[in-house]
């Protein structure tokens, strides 16, 4: 089943591990490992990854909203339902492979898998409806050592780089959403960051693009970028990571995927919603994507080494 090959990289976001349903830990990444270091900027300023405050030790809850980047098979805040083992597949344990083991954390999963329609209106409404379901919940969280991702943007990639070929049915061609997209974005972390919540710590994860770009998704991810910085001024620990050069230098040629052990930069399954393994590739282990898109465990992997380094580096 492919879900053992879960997407939930964001788990090891500050190398931490679940306290529940954690499958056989794998010691190794099969070779694949991050070559490039974070580039660091400052909020008020452009796009870069900064962390104003954000601790990276210490947490004991994560709190995940975002899209199929980060499902874990979970959308309800629940406990993550254990990876589908098959004895000594090396495609089990990509989960908690490279996690430090030194803290108990509790992950509370609201992300929600959805691969079509792609558009920034679908996705605004993820966030919103992941969001009022948490606070229906009532969860009483202590702020100070709860973190909170927010992970949304990747669908709004295709609607940017495939307007104009055979997705156009699909696709929300003239991207009059992304504005909204980002203005709500804010609203909906200003609403956790408020009573009865009172999250105070806050990650933003941007992948926009995977690899390309557009005027008017860098307006976006400008957007959203600046208004973390009124954020950090109402006294929030705020951090933006921008996955962006990560994708550039694996697709690109500087250095490029086999420089990250990768033997291709494509995907080893070749259905974006295929449920088997049928068509596997051969390099299962050392292919940056799983499904079309969709990153592998590997990957997962150095996206969570790149997070780190972003967190400790990057002080605004």
């Amino acid at each position: 089943m492919v879900v053992s090959r879960t997407w939930t990289w964001i788990v090891t976001l500050v190398s931490v591990a679940a306290a529940v349903h954690l499958p056989v830990e794998r010691q190794t990444n099969d070779g694949v490992h991050l070559t490039i270091t974070p580039v660091c900027g400052k909020l008020g300023g452009t796009f870069a990854n900064a962390n104003a405050a954000v601790p990276t030790t210490g947490i004991k809850t994560l709190v995940a909203f975002g899209d199929s980047y980060t499902s874990g098979g979970r959308s309800d805040g629940g406990i993550l339902p254990a990876a589908v083992l098959n004895g000594t597949s090396p495609r089990a344990g990509g989960r908690a492979k490279g996690v430090a083991c030194n803290l108990s954390t509790t992950i509370k999963d609201y992300t929600v898998h959805s691969f079509f329609p792609y558009k920034a209106s679908i996705e605004i409404t993820l966030f919103q409806v992941s969001a009022a379901l948490f606070l229906s919940q009532k969860n009483v969280l202590d702020p100070a050592p709860a973190l909170y991702t927010v992970f949304f943007g990747i669908k709004y990639a295709t609607a940017i780089l495939f307007r104009l070929k055979i997705l156009i049915h699909l696709v929300d061609p003239d991207e009059n959403h992304l504005p909204q997209a980002a203005a709500e974005h804010l609203a909906q972390i200003k609403q956790l960051a408020a009573a009865p919540t009172l999250a105070k710590n806050i990650v933003v994860l941007d992948d926009y693009g995977r690899g390309g770009h557009s005027a008017t998704g860098d307006v976006w991810k400008q957007a959203v970028f600046a208004g973390l910085n009124p954020l950090r001024a109402q006294g929030l620990n705020v951090a933006f990571v921008d996955f962006a050069p990560l994708w550039e230098a694996v697709l690109g040629t500087t250095p490029g995927f086999a420089a990250f052990g990768y033997k291709t930069s494509g995907a080893c399954i070749p259905n974006l919603s295929q449920t088997d393994l049928s068509g596997e590739c051969v390099t299962r282990l050392n292919s940056f994507y799983w499904l079309p898109g969709h990153p592998s465990k590997e990957t997962h992997r150095i996206m969570a080494d790149y997070v780190k380094l972003a967190l400790a580096n990057c002080k605004a």
